[in-house]
């Protein structure tokens, strides 16, 4: 599994120095995120408790209305055994000035976990309503363990300061096929409040929650946590 993560790795920064070749003039941006919380919570799933995670992201622009974004990720369980390393690779393409498409390709691998690691195909949707609103939309078929996710939720984002910006997001997910979970799976709920030290550093502390739906033998998933982010 660890080879095999490599290799993605190596496959999307092999493919990001390429495309930055071919079209020198395209804006390119970095960023790398480190940060703690409470509890690891994927799709409904606690799959660790108090764990770090280290996060590297970039995207390419393409054209006015395309662009690719990529990533590598590492998350381990402080006290525990857990770990989860992941690299992702994602196209978005405007239409219209309101409605974003888009789709993805994850690889996650992961060690002593509920669930299985593999390869994860994703589409989605974002739909900004005006400033504040937007609806977005997932629809994920992991392919480790051979179930189907659906999420849709709606974003309230409010700029406060010149350094501030806060945001919630809400919804509802559905799942088939995962490991004993069809139907509805969850309500989940995050907010986060960003500072600004400069143009290049800010701070992201955040809480979230997930209740369960049909599933009333998993406990309701309460969570908090804080991300230190750096762009260059």
């Amino acid at each position: 599994m660890k080879s095999a993560v490599v290799l993605f790795g190596l496959f999307l920064a092999t493919s990001l120095i390429t495309l930055a070749e071919i079209e020198s003039e395209i804006p390119l941006g970095i960023e790398a995120v480190t940060g703690i919380r409470s509890d690891y919570v994927h799709r409904g799933f606690q799959l660790a408790e108090s764990s770090l995670d280290y996060q590297i992201e970039s995207e390419l622009v393409l054209s006015e209305k395309t662009s690719l974004h990529f990533g590598l990720s590492h998350l381990a369980e402080s006290s525990g055994s857990f770990s989860e390393t992941s690299g992702y690779f994602e196209v978005s393409r405007a239409i219209g000035k309101t409605f974003t498409l888009g789709a993805s390709l994850t690889y996650r691998d992961r060690n002593e976990s509920l669930l299985d690691g593999g390869f994860d195909l994703g589409l989605f949707s974002e739909l900004a309503m005006n400033d504040n609103w937007s609806w977005n939309n997932r629809l994920n078929f992991d392919l480790g363990v051979d179930g189907i996710y659906f999420s849709s939720a709606l974003v309230w984002s409010k700029v406060l300061t010149d350094d501030a910006f806060f945001s919630i997001e809400s919804g509802l997910s559905a799942v088939s096929g995962y490991l004993d979970r069809d139907g509805l799976n969850d309500f989940h709920s995050r907010l986060t409040l960003t500072y600004a030290l400069s143009d290049q550093i800010s701070f992201t502390p955040f809480l979230g929650t997930s209740l369960q739906i049909d599933d009333r033998s998993a406990r309701d998933i309460f969570y908090g946590g804080l991300w230190f982010e750096v762009i260059f």
